[in-house]
C-alpha cells in the first residue's frame, strides 16, 4: 500500500512538472511570435540605417572635395593679394620718390622766385595771381596734376 501511495505521489509530481513545462513552452512560443513580428520592423530599420550611412559617406566625400576646392581657391586669392600688395608697395615707394622730387622742385622754384625781384611773365592759360594763398593753391593743384600724370605714366 505504501508503494501505491508512493507511485501516486510520483505521478502527481510528474503532472505538476508537465504543467510547468507547458506554461513555459506557451510563454516561449508567444515571445518567439513577437520576435518574428518585430523582425520585419528590425529589417526595415537596418535598411534605413544602411541608406543613411551611404548618404552620409557620400556627403562627407562631397564635403572633402568642396573643402579642397575652397582651399585651392583661397590659396590662389592669397597669392594674388600678396602680388597686389607688393605692386602697391612698389607704386607707393615710387610715388613717394616723385612727390619728394616735386616738392624739392617746388621749393627750388619758390626760392628762385623770391630771390629774383623781376616778376615772371604770365602765361595766357594761367589766371592772374591775386594773393599768396591762391598762388599756393594753384601750385598745389599743379603738383597734384603732375603727380597724377607721373603715376599714370607708371601704369
Amino acid at each position: 500500500m505504501m508503494l501505491g501511495q508512493f507511485g501516486l505521489l510520483i505521478d502527481v509530481f510528474g503532472a505538476i512538472l508537465l504543467i510547468v513545462v507547458i506554461v513555459y513552452a506557451f510563454r516561449l512560443n508567444r515571445s518567439l511570435s513577437s520576435l518574428k513580428a518585430n523582425k520585419a520592423e528590425l529589417d526595415g530599420l537596418i535598411a534605413t540605417f544602411t541608406q543613411s550611412t551611404n548618404r552620409a559617406e557620400a556627403s562627407v566625400a562631397r564635403l572633402k572635395a568642396s573643402a579642397t576646392e575652397t582651399a585651392t581657391t583661397l590659396q590662389a586669392n592669397v597669392s594674388k593679394a600678396q602680388e597686389l600688395r607688393d605692386d602697391l608697395a612698389f607704386m607707393t615707394d615710387r610715388a613717394d620718390e616723385l612727390a619728394n622730387r616735386l616738392e624739392a622742385g617746388i621749393k627750388t622754384a619758390r626760392s628762385a622766385a623770391s630771390q629774383s625781384s623781376e616778376p615772371q611773365p604770365r602765361r595766357d592759360s594761367e589766371p592772374p595771381i591775386e594773393s599768396s594763398d591762391n598762388a599756393e593753391q594753384d601750385q598745389r593743384g599743379k603738383s597734384k596734376a603732375e603727380l597724377l600724370r607721373a603715376l599714370q605714366g607708371m601704369r
